[in-house]
């Protein structure tokens, strides 16, 4: 019966990998790339390998849940499809990033009201702190201005560190410190090899002797991507456990 169980949260993590894979090319694709029909070559190998990682996240989330076929309720069934619904938030964010250095923010409020929902039940079923629910309004709140800011002046020059933050903001009203710290180092890391990564290869690509061309080396990092990624490793290493305090 365990194979079973993991069969089907195997399968389930593949057909939301498939939903993030689609969302991430129609979501911010312009009228010209909404016309086409069909993915080419390259997407569909994407799309393949981002489902199965979907699978293997799926069932990385519901062992750290600590949940076995004996001990499984329709309590822990929740958390698990809400723990899923916070992780394919994060993989569309990831996603648009990379594609777009584009903070898609309508997805994070999807997952902000997705979240108060979930502190709603948690404080109906399980007497849940007044506390936690001040917490996470004082978050959105944080988040809404952020927002607010970057609409207003939408060519402001540091439009896109104000989208990190707001990233944070949504990332904290959902996992323990602890994780978010992980979250944290793995994405400096991350960063760092990226930015080596991305230098070494744009220098192959200058001729020797054009010295001059090497001042001119632009090096864009998806920094939310980065965290979006980093946050779903670093809930699975730790185990995964809402920040509900």
């Amino acid at each position: 019966m365990e194979l079973l169980l993991y069969a089907v949260i195997f399968i389930i993590g593949i057909i939301l990998g498939n939903f993030c894979m689609i969302a991430i090319y129609k979501i911010p694709s312009t009228k010209k790339n909404k016309d086409k029909k069909s993915f080419s070559p390259k997407q569909k190998r994407n799309k393949v390998i981002i489902s199965l990682l979907m699978g293997f996240v799926s069932i990385g989330a519901f062992i750290s849940l600590k949940v076995t076929w004996k001990t499984m309720t329709i309590l822990t069934l929740i958390e698990y499809l809400y723990l899923m619904i916070f992780i394919v938030t994060l993989v569309l964010i990831a996603g648009i990033d990379k594609k777009s250095k584009r903070i898609y923010k309508p997805i994070i409020f999807i997952g902000c009201l997705v979240g108060f929902v979930h502190i709603i039940y948690l404080y109906l079923i399980n007497n849940l702190g007044v506390y936690s629910i001040y917490k996470y309004l004082m978050y959105f709140a944080v988040i809404c201005i952020l927002s607010a800011i970057i609409i207003k002046k939408q060519y402001f020059k540091y439009s896109y560190l104000l989208e990190i933050m707001i990233i944070c903001m949504y990332m904290n009203m959902f996992v323990i410190s602890e994780v978010f710290l992980i979250t944290i180092a793995l994405t400096m890391i991350s960063i760092v090899a990226s930015i080596i990564m991305q230098k070494q290869k744009q220098k192959r690509k200058l001729d020797k002797s054009d010295i001059l061309a090497e001042k001119n080396i632009n090096v864009e990092i998806p920094i939310g991507m980065y965290l979006c990624i980093s946050n779903i490793i670093a809930m699975i290493i730790q185990g995964i456990e809402i920040n509900v305090m």
